[in-house]
């Protein structure tokens, strides 16, 4: 379990260190902030694509090997990364990245459970999933603090070199993981159609494109609004990343009482921290104080969500993994893309009441979904 945790660490560092070293890349490469917003993007698109094939390409594989591909897909784009000599190469690297996150995503919480009796399925997402609080905690500020003092190249190659030695330790550790039922596009159709993954859809729509329209440009908030030094941004990356791996592990009691109630309280928790970044965040030590909240609610998102869909798919577990994680990457990638056009289009502060208003939307569709009587499930398409 610890093994694929890491792994899920690897790929949410190499997903958003853009993110992290933003401020040293877009010059670098003679762009715009808001132009390099499109490197986290692009592999986003790309991910969700590959997530929502995956289930029916891999079919009777070993799910165990779909992560090992993942991993050297990731040492190969950083590969590309550090040698890019302009920012389309850049671009064309990021594409297997997309194709790693897909990949993994997909098939991560499959491979978890499988690790474990059934009765130990919420402890497994918990310290499965550990691993994206963990990457906000040590993966991105040590990447940014990498690519500010030594270089953006050099981030990338310690994240590929890391991915390289995991895909072994995955590789000899990890049980492998088969499906009995091959699942097939219609079976894929089927689950989109099921009231439970229809809104956990939606509110992974909703939710992670409201957060990544403001934390996809977090490095400028804190530059510009809060007169953050920039050789101190991988420190207020870091509070945010304890808070982060605090709040997955916090989230798991919530969870195991209600899944739409862990639901709920993220969605309230991520409105009410888009609201003080907006609101509050106008110095150096506002920031430090908003940023642990934020991080918090934002590091327990990931497991509440799959666990929502874990408990409202009804036998359509795998597919409904599959379509969140597709929704879950486009979102981010949708929400870097917004984020950068109104920042370079109205500014920083039209910027973030676009993600308050969809944090907000994502609130009221869990509580609508909570307050209606549920509908009878379809039967899964053969």
């Amino acid at each position: 379990m610890t093994a694929l945790a890491v792994g899920i660490f690897v790929l949410i560092t190499i997903e958003e260190l853009p993110i992290g070293v933003l401020s040293v890349m877009a010059p670098d490469l003679g762009v715009s902030e808001g132009v390099g917003g499109l490197a986290v993007t692009v592999p986003g698109v790309l991910a969700a694509l590959v997530a929502m094939a995956t289930p029916v390409i891999v079919r009777g594989l070993d799910r165990r090997l779909v992560l090992v591909i993942a991993l050297v897909c990731v040492a190969l784009s950083c590969l590309l990364s550090v040698l890019a000599p302009s920012f389309a190469v850049l671009l064309l690297a990021r594409l297997f990245a997309g194709v790693a996150i897909g990949l993994y995503w997909a098939v991560l919480p499959l491979v978890a459970l499988g690790q474990v009796d059934a009765r130990h399925s919420a402890r497994a997402l918990t310290l499965a999933f550990s691993g994206t609080g963990g990457a906000l905690v040590l993966g991105v500020p040590l990447a940014t603090w990498i690519g500010t003092h030594l270089g953006w190249r050099e981030a990338f190659a310690v994240v590929g070199g890391a991915a390289l030695l995991l895909a072994v330790v995955i590789a000899v550790l990890v049980r492998p993981v088969r499906t009995e039922v091959p699942v097939t596009a219609s079976m894929m159709l089927g689950a989109a159609r099921s009231r439970g993954v229809r809104f956990a859809i939606g509110l992974t729509a909703l939710l992670v494109t409201a957060q990544f329209i403001t934390y996809s440009f977090v490095s400028p908030i804190l530059q510009q609004r809060a007169g953050v030094p920039l050789e101190r941004i991988s420190m207020m990356l870091l509070v945010f990343g304890i808070a982060g791996l605090a709040g997955n592990f916090a989230i798991a009691a919530v969870i195991r009482h209600s899944a739409p109630a862990a639901v709920t309280l993220i969605a309230a928790g991520l409105l009410l921290s888009l609201l003080a970044v907006l609101l509050v965040v106008q110095g150096p030590v506002s920031a430090l104080a908003v940023m642990p909240v934020w991080g918090a609610f934002a590091g327990a998102a990931s497991v509440s969500i799959q666990s929502f869909v874990n408990s409202e798919a009804h036998g359509a577990v795998q597919e409904g993994t599959a379509l969140n994680s597709a929704a879950f990457n486009v979102s981010i990638a949708l929400g870097a893309a917004l984020g950068g056009l109104l920042l370079d289009g109205v500014g920083m502060t039209a910027m973030m009441l676009v993600s308050v208003l969809l944090a907000a939307s994502g609130l009221a569709l869990v509580l609508r979904y909570r307050a209606t009587v549920p509908e009878p499930e379809p039967a899964p398409a053969l």
